[in-house]
């Protein structure tokens, strides 16, 4: 079976990762795969600049995550021509703009080819202002009109959007993300009285890296020399955010390749997002034998599970920070914590398991077309 994906960029997160993870485990399953991609903000990092994928890559030079008219429907041309050229029997659109594009692309063609579109999460809440969001939600309620399935990573991002009134009574089908599970060795959290926080992501405001400085501002008076953070990842408030934690015991790594392979130590991670789908980072640590301690938001917790696989807060930093203070006194609690997760993981959250899933969704849109 051959699937062309497209995606409005792969720039150094989760949606790449997890399209790197699905598209080699497919390739095993004897699927060629072929992604059509665009181009990376000039703050973002390019993720095939620094890993090689098994799948065709095919970049598309109009196609970019700002809104531009002209470039938009130049992207959208050359979407037509690497459908017709490339003849995929499925077509995957993932992220917002590309699976505008690619959805109308593909119907522009054919309505012979099934179409899929991935919801990794979803941008009516907690990215922009009212009448943004209002505008976002009617444009991905028509889409569904040239969708054949959709794909939400959790229960949660599905239940959401069709409350929002997106893809009622369509073809839904929940794939939770998967990584791929290598035979890492877990080693258990130091000895040392100082608890290692790591925070992975893009300095933006949605992934709101500022929640987790006004964390360690609020640990730091409390409970000095206690907590130590690094923040992995960069992006458009990268600077701001910087000069915010000038004095605490912060550091700033900038963009690092597979920051959970690369050596840096860590006891807990954070995840301060304001949204997520489901946090592949979250994933990425309890490969690493560590808990999360998590905004409740979106379908994190429908993997980092309130006092079992990690800690879910509510409320605003102090109520996070309080957790932490809460908790440093017995590192041990954390290290139990990540176990569980690490168990978890391997039952329910395998990249194995999320190819089989897809494979078995497209065979099925294949045969009824």
């Amino acid at each position: 079976m051959k699937v062309l994906h497209i995606i409005t960029r792969l720039n150094t997160g989760g949606t790449a990762v997890g399209l790197d993870y699905l598209t080699e485990f497919m390739s095993d399953l004897n699927c060629e795969n072929i992604i059509a991609y665009g181009y990376c903000e000039s703050n973002e990092l390019d993720y095939t600049d620094s890993h090689k994928f098994r799948s065709k890559l095919i970049k598309i030079p109009s196609l970019h995550r700002s809104l531009n008219p002209i470039d938009d429907v130049r992207a959208f041309i050359q979407l037509r021509k690497v459908i017709k050229q490339n003849t995929p029997q499925v077509i995957n659109t993932h992220t917002s703009k590309a699976g505008v594009l690619g959805r109308l692309a593909a119907r522009s063609i054919s309505r012979k080819i099934p179409t899929v579109h991935t919801f990794h999460g979803h941008l009516i809440s907690g990215y922009f202002v009212p009448y943004k969001s209002f505008l976002v939600t009617v444009i991905e309620k028509l889409m569904c009109f040239f969708t054949d399935s959709l794909v939400a990573v959790t229960k949660e991002t599905k239940d959401s959007l069709i409350k929002f009134g997106v893809g009622k009574n369509h073809d839904w089908h929940v794939i939770p993300m998967g990584i791929f599970l290598k035979d890492k060795v877990i080693k258990p959290i130091s000895a040392e009285n100082k608890i290692k926080l790591l925070w992975v992501g893009r300095f933006t405001d949605v992934k709101d890296p500022f929640y987790a400085v006004k964390v360690i501002e609020i640990l730091t008076k409390q409970l000095p020399n206690v907590f130590e953070l690094t923040m992995v990842g960069q992006g458009e408030l990268f600077a701001p955010v910087k000069a915010m934690a000038k004095n605490l015991p912060i550091i700033f790594t900038g963009w690092v390749v597979r920051p959970f392979d690369s050596g840096i130590e860590f006891d807990l991670l954070l995840l301060t997002s304001k949204n997520e789908g489901l946090g592949i980072v979250a994933l990425e640590a309890a490969e690493c034998g560590r808990a999360t301690m998590s905004r409740d938001v979106g379908g994190i917790g429908e993997f980092v599970k309130n006092n079992e696989t990690g800690y879910l807060i509510n409320g605003e930093a102090k109520e996070m920070a309080d957790k932490l203070i809460q908790i440093s006194g017995d590192k041990k609690v954390l290290e139990e914590l990540g176990t569980t997760a690490n168990k978890l993981l391997k039952q329910r959250f395998s990249a194995e398991n999320m190819a089989k899933s897809y494979l078995s969704l497209y065979s099925s849109l294949s045969i009824s077309k």
